[in-house]
């Protein structure tokens, strides 16, 4: 159970782009919530994510001994969900949050690079 909800539906566990693949299921799964719910619905979904994310992660590396494996996607998935909170849910701002995301996920500027 812990592994699905990990590696968000089996996402992160694709040979190629893990981290991406569960930023687009992320995306996708965070649609009907934006849609049909207020934007604040997503950004506390966000938050309740991320702290269950971070007590199994945590239960996970102290089992696993690795640290940041790839195939866990589901803080892509919560950050990805943070930041579509933020955006009105029209398709061109959906894809461009998605895509930006991505890049400083991948990126990790200044501090965040850091703290990682």
């Amino acid at each position: 159970m812990r592994k699905l909800f990990l590696t968000f539906f089996y996402t992160g566990l694709l040979p190629k782009a893990p981290g991406t693949f569960g930023t687009i299921a992320g995306a996708v799964a965070a649609l009907p919530i934006l849609w049909y719910f207020p934007p604040t619905t997503l950004f506390l979904a966000s938050i309740l994510l991320t702290l269950i994310a971070i007590r199994e992660i945590n239960a996970e590396e102290a089992q696993s001994g690795i640290h940041d494996a790839s195939e866990i996607v589901i803080d892509e998935v919560a950050g990805v969900w943070l930041a579509l909170s933020m955006s009105s849910g029209n398709w061109w701002q959906i894809i461009f949050t998605v895509i930006y995301f991505r890049i400083f996920d991948i990126w990790k500027p200044s501090v965040i690079g850091r703290i990682d």
